[in-house]
């Protein structure tokens, strides 16, 4: 956490809990804890990706933490269907395409198997 290094780690499971820099510090996920901002550069990246897309699934979330929030609004006005898989309605249950209630790590499986 000090050197503030990020790279990956796809251990599993992990050797050492908590994982440790070489230097011995603890490492950090490269996440954004509840609180924390997203970069500028993730969030410009994410716009444009948002943009362009034909589909976005918007996954076990309550829709209303800014600025993801807002992802699926920028994603529809750039033409993409928009599907949420949640366990209950959210503010964007009314105007997404397809609203699928129920546990994603259920739905998310039959999903895959369909396409496949």
């Amino acid at each position: 956490m000090g050197e503030g290094k990020v790279f990956p780690n796809n251990e599993v499971p992990l050797k050492e809990i908590p994982p440790r820099c070489e230097c011995g510090a603890l490492l950090r996920p490269d996440v954004v804890w509840f609180g924390e901002s997203l970069s500028e550069k993730d969030l410009a990246d994410s716009h444009m990706a948002l943009r362009e897309c034909e589909c976005l699934m918007v996954v076990g979330t309550s829709a209303v933490v800014q600025p993801v929030a807002s992802f699926p609004a920028i994603a529809r006005n750039g033409g993409a269907f928009i599907v949420e898989i949640n366990v209950e309605p959210t503010p964007i249950s009314g105007w997404v395409d397809e609203s699928i209630l129920g546990k994603s790590g259920e739905i998310l499986p039959q999903l895959l198997e369909s396409v496949e």
